[in-house]
């Protein structure tokens, strides 16, 4: 892949994404596997494919929107886009499900915005013959035809581990900001965070529930550090959180604690190449939104498919951010989200 760079004022460079060479194989682990993963070739048919996104408010989902618009693209085939505006918003989710189907499509990519409310929904396509797959948030249902996403829990117990192994200290303060209540990633995350401190020395501050928007999660940043005089020795959450930690902590330099996100988006790469940030766990959702879509197809030409496929989970950091291929995270920076209706 052809890179050029991206220099910020403090004349750190992070590499801009030019046009990719082929995204596979990817090393991925399918169904307990390990398996260099490859999509199908080519299609026999145009197939008409929703995909729903709980918002487009940062920048991790507009990576996603990029990589089912240009998987669709190779593939020929047609791709409706949807966004519901925000965690809060179920019923509309709910609904442009409900659109697709009324739309005819033939299959459906669902990053639901919660973990069960999507499941009856998910239950009348299975009974209509219409698969969905499970893309990057994850739900409960058993009904999904195929699952492309991370665990939770183990990108949340991986930040973890990565921050207790940092410290090297026998005590440490974890301020943890995990994102929207009832989410299934944020209930995942929460499982292998818990998971990871357990018999460790950690004094652990819960900052609270919130959708992953910076108004939001500043004031729950905010709330921390007016909380108590002795500030966390790390910030630990999501990559909205740890963008407003950094924020917070560039402004008011006697704020001296670390953060991790336990996701990188672009954002926060940034910050982890300015020094601001220490490090994030990858889940690379361009390359999940790939091979969703490339699971979809596979079920639709009756062709061989693993249930659950997951891209491998990496820590990014100082000492690897530059080399790293980060057209698995987010999109080129000529791309901006894309949203459109099934085409008929």
């Amino acid at each position: 892949m052809k890179i050029s760079y991206i220099c910020g004022i403090l004349g750190l460079c992070l590499p801009a994404l030019a046009p990719a060479a082929p995204w596979y194989p990817a090393q991925t682990v399918a169904d307990g596997r390990h398996v260099a993963y490859r999509p199908l070739p080519r299609v026999h048919k145009s197939w008409r494919i929703c995909a729903l996104f709980p918002h487009v408010r940062d920048r991790y989902w507009w990576g996603v929107s990029w990589g089912l618009v240009d998987e669709a693209r190779r593939q020929g085939v047609k791709l409706g886009l949807y966004q519901a505006g925000g965690y809060d918003n179920l019923a509309v989710q709910q609904e442009q499900f409900q659109a697709c189907l009324r739309k005819g499509a033939d299959a459906i990519l669902l990053a639901s915005l919660s973990a069960d409310g999507m499941n009856d929904a998910i239950a009348q396509a299975a009974a209509r013959g219409v698969p969905v797959i499970d893309l990057i948030t994850g739900v409960s249902s058993d009904k999904v035809s195929a699952r492309s996403l991370v665990r939770f829990d183990d990108m949340a117990r991986a930040a973890t581990r990565y921050l207790l192994s940092y410290s090297r200290r026998q005590q440490v303060s974890i301020a943890w900001l995990p994102g929207p209540r009832d989410a299934g990633w944020v209930r995942g995350a929460e499982a292998g965070m818990y998971q990871a401190i357990r018999h460790k020395s950690v004094t652990l501050q819960h900052g609270g529930y919130g959708p992953p928007e910076l108004t939001t999660q500043m004031g729950l940043v905010r709330a921390i550090l007016r909380a108590d005089a002795r500030y966390p020795d790390y910030f630990l959450g999501n990559s909205v959180a740890i963008e407003a930690a950094a924020n917070y902590m560039h402004h008011y330099p006697q704020v001296a604690s670390r953060a991790i996100s336990f996701y990188a988006t672009e954002p926060v790469l940034r910050l982890i190449a300015e020094g601001k940030v220490l490090a994030a766990v990858s889940d690379s959702p361009v390359l999940q939104a790939r091979i969703g879509l490339d699971l979809a197809l596979r079920i639709l030409e009756k062709q061989p498919h693993a249930y659950s496929v997951s891209p491998k989970i990496e820590v990014i950091d100082a000492g690897n951010v530059a080399a790293y291929d980060l057209s698995r995270v987010y999109s080129p920076e000529y791309v901006r989200i894309t949203q459109q209706a099934l085409p008929n």
